[in-house]
């Protein structure tokens, strides 16, 4: 008997998840000139979308942290979500 499409599915997304586990599913809703805009920085700099969005984060995420004094870059990798920190205040 074939797979049923869950299980498919569940294959399909197990390996997807990267060598040893190391990448988690995104799922997001943009505007659709913001996908497009996507789609050509990908084609621009030969990268899948995936690896953009990766490239796109992490770009900003160092360029932030460029700008951060020690304590707050110890506070932007604190394990607390920023927006309950910001209500704590």
């Amino acid at each position: 008997m074939g797979l049923s499409n869950s299980e498919k599915q569940r294959r399909y997304r197990q390996r997807h998840l990267g060598p040893g586990g190391g990448s988690e599913r995104l799922s997001v809703f943009v505007r659709i000139s913001t996908k497009r805009n996507l789609e050509r920085l990908a084609s621009h700099y030969g990268n899948t979308i995936t690896n953009t969005v990766e490239n796109l984060i992490n770009e900003k995420t160092v360029s932030i942290l460029n700008n951060l004094s020690e304590s707050e870059q110890h506070e932007f990798y604190s394990e607390e979500p920023v927006h309950k920190r910001q209500n704590a205040k």
